[in-house]
């Protein structure tokens, strides 16, 4: 769970290459992938439009532990040099992999465990397989007090979730924990759409219920 920090820079088009800074001279890139090993310590990035990112230059992150489909947030300068099969030639900066969990089918007996408590949303949007949330929340600072994040089906709700606007009707949850709220912190998490892909297929889009830190619970719609 993130608790904010120099990697969440807010350029919230986040699909793939997003803006460039002056990093000691060079341009500095971002984007979100999923890291896709092709054989013991060799790998590359798949980001979410489809380009493939090589990191020909891990100087930086020599003790970045590589994980299969491992989804992360990308800062990288691009080499002068093409590489075949690849869009991206790169040296990579820094990694910080991404909170990744699966859309949950929330049954009434559970509503008190997965928690309703009150989170920002700073920005949303869908990729190819996931639905990405950069959130915002309060937080004490104290690492033994850890929050829960949940994109739910609310069963209850709806039979199947789909209401008569034609969207698919899903609730992002926050459990808290009873964590004092003393500092804002941020964050990013991907939901897989596994789940939701076939009940997805005939809906307009998602519309997202939260519990906001101040406005009460808003909808955020994305269109497909």
């Amino acid at each position: 769970m993130w608790r904010g920090g120099i990697w969440l820079v807010m350029l919230l088009a986040l699909a793939s290459c997003l803006d460039d800074e002056g990093y000691g001279g060079e341009k500095l890139f971002f984007a979100i992938g999923n890291v896709r090993v092709i054989q013991a310590n060799e790998y590359y990035f798949e980001l979410d439009e489809g380009s493939k990112l090589y990191p020909a230059d891990t100087t930086a992150i020599q003790d970045y532990p590589i994980v299969d489909n491992q989804r992360a947030f990308i800062y990288f300068t691009v080499l002068d040099e093409p590489l075949a099969g690849y869009e991206y030639n790169a040296a990579v900066k820094h990694i910080e992999n991404i909170l990744t969990k699966d859309i949950y089918p929330m049954q009434p007996a559970e509503e008190d465990s997965i928690g309703n408590d009150r989170i920002d949303v700073d920005d949303i949007w869908l990729s190819r397989d996931y639905v990405n949330i950069v959130y915002k929340f309060y937080h004490s600072n104290n690492p033994e007090k850890r929050h829960m994040l949940n994109l739910v089906v609310n069963e209850q709700a709806s039979a199947d979730a789909t209401t008569d606007d034609g969207y698919l009707h899903l609730e992002f949850r926050h459990n808290a924990y009873q964590d004092t709220p003393l500092q804002g912190g941020t964050g990013i998490v991907s939901f897989r759409l596994d789940s939701i892909r076939d009940r997805l297929a005939g809906a307009k889009g998602l519309c997202i219920h939260v519990q906001t830190l101040y406005g009460g619970e808003r909808e955020f719609v994305i269109d497909k």
